[in-house]
């Protein structure tokens, strides 16, 4: 199974950025394209040739949208923190995931609203984490959230403070979680914050946190495979 891919560009009104992106598209055998899944990966520059040689090796009928971090990770994905400088921009960086590259490309390229999915990987995945717990139930802009090996004890309190936020207004978390960690990597902060959901016993999540033997950034091909099988479940 061979689909196209396609670079462009798309200028933030909210961030004021231009990011790049990177969009894979299987072929027409897959099926309409505005019935396919979406899974939208931040940090693109760094995975998306992984994630397509993945995705066409499993024969997965998904769009990728692999979107570049145009040099603004430290600024868009998390809040201000112990490890890195210029943090803050994480909300206005959700509002232009949800406000205008979701919108641009169902309108531009095609995929089901009901079957969009979130990747991210160390501040990337702390933003996963962000995302997910921003938004009330039946509001989730993403069905399934990837969160893999992320920065959480860069920003404990922040990440603590969405969690419990969330879990004091809302009994009910209808997504599809997966939590992944390296043993190298930061394996603690991560399985303290995977007990920390398991304990709250959400209603209608589907939750699976897992833990991968190596690197920081080694595991994630293995975590990118495993997660699209968890987000995109056969016959869902």
């Amino acid at each position: 199974m061979e689909g196209a891919t396609e670079s462009r560009s798309l200028t933030s009104r909210i961030t004021g950025t231009a990011y790049p992106l990177s969009i894979y598209v299987p072929p027409a055998s897959a099926g309409p394209r505005a019935s396919l899944p979406v899974l939208y990966v931040l940090d693109g520059e760094s995975w998306f040739q992984t994630l397509v040689e993945i995705v066409e090796s499993a024969r997965a009928r998904i769009i990728v949208v692999a979107v570049e971090s145009a040099r603004q990770r430290e600024r868009d994905y998390v809040p201000a923190n112990l490890c890195t400088g210029n943090g803050g921009g994480q909300a206005a960086y959700f509002d232009f995931v949800r406000q205008e590259l979701v919108p641009h490309i169902e309108t531009s390229i095609g995929g089901s609203p009901s079957q969009r999915g979130l990747f991210g990987h160390s501040h990337g995945g702390a933003f996963v984490l962000y995302a997910m717990f921003s938004e009330a139930p039946g509001r989730h802009t993403f069905k399934a959230y990837l969160s893999s090996d992320a920065s959480i004890s860069c920003l404990s309190s922040q990440a603590e403070g969405w969690e419990q936020g969330y879990a004091s207004a809302y009994r009910e978390l209808p997504v599809r979680l997966h939590l992944s960690h390296a043993s190298l990597g930061n394996a603690a902060a991560n399985i303290e914050y995977a007990n920390r959901i398991t304990q709250r016993r959400y209603e209608r999540l589907a939750f699976t946190a897992q833990g991968y033997s190596g690197t920081h950034g080694g595991i994630v091909p293995q975590v990118l495979r495993d997660a699209i099988g968890f987000a995109f479940p056969p016959g869902a």
